[in-house]
């Protein structure tokens, strides 16, 4: 709570410099959200340091946060409306040319073709923008569209949708309490340079640290050993065999009566139907499949039922694969099972400053197949359909084709599955407006290019992951600097595309109708009025210690709401109507069965796995100079020696990776850092556009390699398979 008459100044001088203020803010690149300190001199950004006082990050921020200025300045970011010329360059204009003319078509594509013709997509930077995620969102509700796109689809999806069917909300998350737990099972995930994902620890590295030095296990299964993977025990596993080694770990822990009974009995219900899903993992087919020996799935099952308080959590790794739904809920099972669900030291659920778990669930906000896709009928997730299906929405005739495309910070042609074919796809679009910083891959496609303010030049609030955070604490922060050239926020932007087709972007009730008065309801209104009236809320001054929109601002900073997050809650954090965690689930059958019955294709005997490097995230970093130096950050695949040997290609050779539905050059690095059978490939290089930095930088798309078939997704949440792609490699100096 915010002690009313608190006064913290958020703003101090800076010694030696007129005109110099300090201002906290936290960093909207990933979801650690670490707590900055801006430094700003004549109203610009010279310097970003960590905040010692942030609940979460105490004074840590990685070399990628403190590097964002240079984004803000960068002399290749778009600050002016773009329009494109038929000869493919762009030319500035100002906000009423843009606005009107994209109004202007906007309007005639919907009387000639219906709302459902015009779409929206956005990517991963919309979880720490609340303006702009709401008006997006609620633009394309309002228009009643289906074709509305996120980079959910890439790399979450199946975290929701496992969520739902446990939990009866796709909003519900555990997350592992790590700095009181005794044994971890870290999957597919490198938190040392991710800094956590769907976990929000600060100092995630010394959490981790800390665990084997007060007699705990930290267990990394990861086909390459990573940076975190190295300063722990590692356990090599192939891509895509995720859901391989988890159901044979839970058909160890019941064949061996390992189960804590009375917690399933305490907080479940279909206990048996899981138990007959955990018979369809044969053992050794578990370890062909995996690469990890049976006595080694005994051993990790055996050691996870024992530990006094246990954790498990699988990120990007796991959460890409051809099956990352049923991934996700096998390693939720996991920990259900062996009574370390809504327990100390084992998966605790977020204490957020605003509940939109609960506020979705009681109210229809979320969910999932509540309608499916115009082409392939795939079920939407939290009201979104599938990056997958892009393509083919836009290019197969019928009712109901999409036609316009509205983008907000998302590198679809880099980022999304199939790229070369999405890329060609929107060429065919009518009308495609993107708010972009930079001239991209994708936003190079665009009829328009419009400037959004960044996150150091408008307010923030962490609007997603402000629910992952192991310390709950609240931060809604003011704008640092103004924006740059003819910026504006997201929000603004899109409102003004609203109003040209007479609509407020916001779906509340009577919005619609005060916009025609000509009143016109803000997210924030709608954000802050949500969390005035939740658990943590003033109550419009009832409560005066309570939290509110205004207070957070004038402190300036993050406030810590509690040490830990409770446990104890599990009544109030489920919703399904008889509050229990649901187990027994016919999708979760259906997609063991699709398993099972799931082959190799000898065409392509390696595994191809993405890698993360220290400095790059996504791909909107790339032009930044001080993070695109050393060889670290260049784009290369990773081969085991005997798999080199076979392929005939020594380290730094042209190598051909080719996959059924593309093919890559790049070079590569032998290293004994990755098991034989895998092949590791950095994401998010093969830039186009006007981003020179970036550009430079060379190498190749991943996501060339990956598929966009409906067939090859992951069914129950329609996500992207992009780790454990089949691929082939040859030197590419002797074909």
């Amino acid at each position: 709570m915010i002690d009313s008459h608190h006064q913290p100044a958020d703003e101090a001088p800076a010694s030696g410099r007129q005109n110099t203020t300090q201002k906290k803010t936290f960093c909207c690149i990933c979801e650690a959200s670490c707590g900055l300190i801006a430094t700003v001199h004549n109203d610009r950004v010279i310097s970003l340091a960590p905040d010692p006082d942030h609940p979460s990050s105490q004074g840590f921020a990685c070399s990628k946060g403190v590097q964002f200025h240079e984004v803000v300045a960068d002399p290749d970011r778009v600050v002016h409306p773009m329009q494109r010329m038929p000869d493919g360059s762009f030319v500035p204009r100002t906000w009423d040319q843009a606005l009107d003319d994209i109004g202007a078509r906007l309007r005639a594509i919907r009387r000639s073709h219906g709302a459902q013709s015009i779409g929206v997509s956005y990517g991963n930077p919309v979880a720490w923008n609340f303006n702009g995620s709401t008006a997006i969102a609620g633009f394309a509700e309002v228009l009643g569209t289906k074709h509305r796109f996120s980079s959910a689809s890439v790399d979450v999806n199946n975290y929701f949708a496992a969520a739902d069917m446990l939990y009866g909300s796709t909003m519900v998350n555990p997350l592992p309490d790590y700095a009181h737990t005794d044994f971890v099972l870290l999957v597919g995930t490198n938190p040392v340079v991710s800094k956590g994902s769907l976990v929000t620890t600060g100092r995630i590295r010394d959490t981790l640290v800390d665990i084997p030095r007060r007699g705990g296990r930290v267990i990394v299964l990861d086909p390459r050993r990573t940076e975190t993977a190295r300063l722990f025990e590692h356990v090599p596993i192939r891509p895509n065999a995720d859901p391989w080694l988890l159901g044979a770990m839970l058909r160890v822990l019941f064949d061996e009566d390992l189960v804590d009974e009375a917690a399933i009995a305490r907080q479940t219900v279909g206990i048996d139907g899981l138990r007959t899903l955990a018979q369809s993992f044969d053992l050794g087919r578990a370890a062909r499949e995996s690469g990890v020996p049976v006595a080694i799935i005994e051993s990790l099952a055996r050691d996870l039922a024992a530990a006094r308080r246990a954790s498990v959590h699988g990120r990007c790794g796991a959460s890409l694969g051809q099956f990352s739904t049923l991934t996700k809920f096998l390693l939720d099972a996991l920990a259900i099972v062996t009574g370390n669900l809504d327990r100390r030291g084992g998966m605790v659920f977020g204490d957020p400053m605003v509940d939109l778990d609960g506020i979705g669930a009681k109210s229809g906000a979320f969910g999932r197949n509540r309608w499916h896709t115009r082409v392939h009928g795939i079920g939407e997730v939290n009201g979104t359909a599938p990056l997958a299906c892009l393509a083919d929405e836009i290019t197969t005739p019928g009712e109901g084709r999409l036609r316009a495309l509205i983008g907000l910070s998302s590198n679809i042609v880099t980022s999304s599955p199939g790229s070369a074919r999405t890329a060609a796809a929107l060429d065919q679009l009518d009308l495609m407006v993107w708010l972009d910083p930079y001239v991209t891959e994708t936003s190079r496609h665009a009829h328009w290019i419009l400037p959004p303010a960044l996150w150091l030049e408008r307010e923030g609030m962490p609007i997603f992951t402000q629910g992952q955070s192991l310390i709950p604490n609240a931060q809604w922060v003011g704008p640092v600097v103004a924006p740059r050239g003819e910026a504006r926020s997201d929000a603004w932007i899109v409102d003004q595309i609203a109003r040209r087709l007479g609509i407020l972007a916001l779906a509340v009730p009577g919005g619609q109708l005060l916009a025609k008065l000509g009143l016109r309801i803000q997210p924030h209104t709608v954000i802050d009025l949500t969390m005035r009236i939740g658990k943590y809320g003033d109550w419009f001054g009832l409560r005066p210690k309570g939290l509110s929109r205004k207070k957070l601002m004038a402190v300036q900073g993050a406030v810590k709401l509690a040490d830990d997050c409770a446990v104890g809650v599990l009544d109030k954090k489920i919703f399904h109507p008889d509050h229990r965690v649901h187990l027994d689930q016919p999708d979760m059958k259906t997609e063991t069965e699709r398993l099972v019955a799931s082959t190799d294709d000898a065409r392509y005997p390696l595994r191809l796995f993405s890698v993360r490097t220290l400095r790059s995230h996504n791909t909107w970093l790339h032009n930044v100079p001080r993070l695109m130096t050393g060889g670290e950050r260049d784009c290369h695949a990773i081969m085991s020696r005997s798999d080199a040997a076979a392929a005939g290609v020594y380290d730094r050779d042209s190598l051909t990776i080719s996959s059924q539905w593309g093919e890559i050059r790049v070079p590569v690095v032998v290293s004994d850092e990755v098991m034989d059978g895998t092949v590791g490939l950095t994401h998010g290089f093969g830039h186009s556009g006007g981003w020179r930095r970036a550009v430079a930088a060379g190498g190749a798309n991943y996501n060339m390699l990956t598929p966009d078939d409906p067939r090859f997704i992951d069914q129950p949440s329609g996500n992207a398979f992009l780790n454990g792609i089949p691929v082939r490699v040859e030197n590419a100096s002797v074909r």
